[in-house]
């Protein structure tokens, strides 16, 4: 093996190691976050919301709205903790020199598929604020928010990656066979 490719790949090691354990804290900060959020919904008086281009200053909200803010956040908190623990276990087997495999395949497509539905939420919400705008001012002022093209570049990009995966997944399965 040549000596500057296995320096890289103990650096690739060593990197993926930090991330893992950056990748731990921020599951730690999400499970502690998620019930001061949900609090905060539940008993907190007046609030300003901002939801894609809306924005509410002061506002009184009923126990159902309440309700389905906790719901809306909890769905959003669980998807991203779900992406964090297919992110870190992703990691893990690049940590430890094992990329090219089926279970590291299959946790970057989770984390993938997960961030795809947290984006369509936001898409939602995007095109709800819209609506509510448009119900309460007139004349209707639809601000189009460019963000989902960098997503969609984002996403991409992911899947590019997520293809190289498996690409060389195949040809060490290949590798494996021939020896």
């Amino acid at each position: 093996m040549d000596i500057q490719r296995h320096e890289r790949i103990a650096r690739i090691k060593q990197i993926s190691g930090y991330l893992y354990v950056c990748l731990t804290w921020v599951r730690y900060a999400l499970w502690v976050v998620w019930p001061l959020m949900v609090a905060v919904f539940l008993v907190g008086g007046k609030m300003q919301l901002t939801v894609g281009v809306v924005q509410m200053q002061d506002v009184e909200l009923t126990l159902v709205q309440r309700l389905l803010m906790v719901a809306l956040l909890s769905v959003f908190l669980w998807l991203a903790l779900k992406i964090t623990h297919h992110s870190r276990e992703l990691i893990r087997h690049f940590s430890v020199g094992d990329i090219f495999n089926k279970q590291a395949i299959d946790h970057a497509r989770k984390a993938l598929l997960n961030g795809v539905v947290i984006y369509v939420l936001y898409l939602c919400a995007l095109l709800g604020s819209w609506f509510y705008s448009a119900m309460q001012t007139s004349p209707v002022h639809i601000v189009v928010n460019t963000d989902f093209i960098v997503a969609l570049m984002f996403f991409g990009v992911m899947y590019v990656l997520l293809w190289a995966l498996e690409i060389g997944c195949d040809l060490n399965e290949e590798s494996e066979l021939t020896i």
